[in-house]
């Protein structure tokens, strides 16, 4: 949980910001559904972008994690940062991971777990029987600088990369937000 602490006049008062259930995120989420569908899913300028170049649009975990936060109880705001694309449902969706990452810390704060893996070091026993969000910082994909997806204590909702088969291709952290 997040404390909020605001100060004025030399009062002070905390709060605890609340976080969205797992249970709720994991309802609205794409689970390993192919990405053509999770556009298609979303609709509106989403389904355009993926028409028009599929090859640019072919990730597709932060429209999955903004289907979830949309519907699961954490909305994104049009007033949120970052590249934004309307659905046929008229909700605002990230479609970029660096900034589906500034979201989730700017909701949740930071990570309640973080590793550095060695060495393609497969690190998903340290999550066993947790549930939450996970993000994958990955370095040597051209395409992305990481993944988002959610963690149901066994998997991940649509793919992890906690190892590589590519020796360029190294996963250099690991973040994780513990969701009830």
């Amino acid at each position: 949980m997040v404390s909020i602490t605001a100060r004025a006049g030399g009062r002070s008062s905390t709060i605890q910001a609340k976080r969205p259930l797992f249970s709720e995120l994991w309802k609205y989420y794409p689970v390993k559904m192919p990405a053509s569908d999770v556009y298609s899913m979303v609709g509106g300028q989403a389904i355009a972008l993926y028409q028009e170049n599929p090859t640019g649009y072919a990730n597709a975990c932060a429209l999955r994690l903004s289907r979830s936060f949309n519907y699961g109880g954490m909305p994104i705001k049009q007033s949120t940062r970052g590249y934004k694309v309307r659905g046929a449902d008229h909700k605002p969706y990230l479609l970029r991971v660096r900034e589906m990452i500034t979201f989730v810390e700017q909701n949740l704060g930071n990570a309640d777990l973080s590793f550095k893996p060695q060495n393609n070091q497969d690190l998903s026993s340290q999550l066993k029987g947790k549930k939450g969000i996970i993000v994958f910082k990955v370095s040597g994909w051209g395409d992305a600088s990481g993944h988002v997806t959610l963690w149901n204590g066994n998997d991940c909702g649509d793919s992890c990369y906690f190892i590589h088969n590519t020796p360029s291709i190294k996963t250099t952290d690991i973040l994780f937000w513990n969701l009830r």
